[in-house]
């Protein structure tokens, strides 16, 4: 199960639970793998429901057990506060580069067969690496990575839900490329394991276009199994929409 599964069904399903409300934080744990063939309930517990706050705890469950949590805060936007955004840094035009499936795809005989099909059937959004040979074939100089993000489908003006869930969604795209890309020269070799632990977004713009999402993510530190990475994103306007960070087990294989 990809782990932007979760996230955005959670941010789905408390958005819906809180109607005209934005979401503006979540902090999330993956706590158990689960089968993308089987069905997954998500819970809703409405917390708290103020004037300027609201929060709900998302529960996700398959077979009878908990394998994912969340919890969300909604915050009423606030005119006239202090303000400021760093601005999105430079990157290569995205028509310029090859997306990262194509690139598996093209390396698919060296690479860890699982991963490749897992990356040939994830058609929700295509990625872009500022580097495409970082981590296939090349390691990285250091622990960070740029890549443009498409998504497959772009959010229709006025449908928040949507743009909320698929902002979530892809913020667990190569959020933890950073911590790794060092350490191997290959991502998807199966030399280097990583699973997702948790997970959190700040939320930081009200419904826009993203048709074409910029991410950033470095990782100050890895070590004893651990990996952790902290990212921005930005929309084609160059404005920030998403602070998020990740903790991820990163283990070399025997």
């Amino acid at each position: 199960m990809f782990g932007g599964q979760y996230l955005a069904l959670s941010t789905s399903a408390a958005m819906l639970s809180a109607p005209g409300r934005f979401p503006h934080a979540m902090s999330a744990f993956f706590l158990r793998s689960a089968k993308a063939s089987e069905p997954v309930e998500y819970r809703v517990d409405p917390i708290r429901d103020g004037r300027a706050f609201a929060h709900r705890r998302v529960i996700a469950w398959q077979g009878g057990k908990e394998v994912f949590c969340a919890e969300i805060s909604f915050h009423e936007p606030e005119e006239g506060q202090p303000a400021h955004a760093v601005a999105a840094p430079s990157a290569p035009d995205i028509a310029l580069l090859k997306s990262h499936r194509q690139c598996v795809i093209d390396r698919a005989d060296e690479l860890d067969p699982l991963v490749v099909r897992r990356v040939k059937n994830r058609v929700a959004f295509e990625t872009y690496f500022r580097d495409p040979d970082e981590g296939l074939g090349v390691p990285g100089a250091r622990p960070e990575t740029m890549a443009w993000l498409r998504p497959s489908v772009v959010p229709a003006p006025g449908d928040a839900v949507a743009y909320y869930a698929t902002i979530a969604y892809m913020t667990d795209a190569c959020a933890n490329f950073a911590a790794r890309i060092m350490h191997a020269p290959h991502l998807h070799d199966g030399e280097l394991s990583s699973v997702s632990l948790n997970h959190a977004i700040w939320f930081h713009a009200t419904p826009t276009n993203i048709d074409e999402v910029l991410y950033v993510v470095d990782s100050p530190f890895a070590g004893g199994g651990l990996g952790f990475n902290r990212g921005s994103m930005f929309g084609p306007d160059r404005r920030v929409l998403a602070s998020i960070t990740q903790e991820a087990l990163i283990r070399r294989r025997a």
